[in-house]
């Protein structure tokens, strides 16, 4: 499924309602060296999916650190190493990143979606390559913050605190 444009996470929010109420381990993933759309996309939907109860991991390929500007974000310690990353999880949600090339250190290989699960991809960049089995691209967001924001709107999760900051 591919949803593009204004509207990109309504026209996907049923595919995404079902990967999340399957069971199993959300695995969030985020682009190596995390700029702050990244991290901070990513660790929403963390805080936001443990709020109601879903089972998460969230990491990033190494080198495992953040930049400085970043050390105050909520959540950092709720990471997992990305050398605990699962190695087939049910379903994938990557963060404000293009290609799977910039998530291969997790173990994603290019046939991930079709052989072992979901992938969702949530960006707004238009160079995105669309590599995921639910992708939502909205090039209109100015960040992929905006497309997490939407996302939990559309799945009724009240925004909590940590994942507002």
């Amino acid at each position: 499924m591919n949803a593009d444009a204004h509207g990109a996470v309504s026209d996907a929010a049923d595919a995404i309602r079902a990967c999340v109420g399957a069971g199993g381990t959300l695995a969030l993933m985020c682009h190596v060296s995390p700029d702050g759309d990244a991290l901070g996309s990513m660790l929403a939907l963390h805080h936001l999916a443990r709020s109601q109860g879903v089972d998460t991991v969230a990491s990033f390929p190494n080198p495992f650190t953040v930049a400085a500007h970043y050390r105050s974000v909520p959540g950092l310690e709720l990471l997992s190493a990305s050398s605990s990353f699962p190695e087939k999880p049910t379903t994938v949600v990557t963060f404000d990143c293009g290609s799977l090339g910039r998530l291969v250190e997790l173990g994603v290989p290019a046939a991930f979606a079709r052989d072992h699960g979901e992938l969702i991809v949530l960006d707004h960049h238009a160079t995105n390559d669309r590599y995921g089995s639910i992708n939502v691209v909205d090039t209109r967001a100015a960040a992929t913050a905006v497309v997490v924001h939407a996302l939990a709107r559309e799945l009724d999760w009240p925004l909590t605190r940590e994942a507002a900051t």
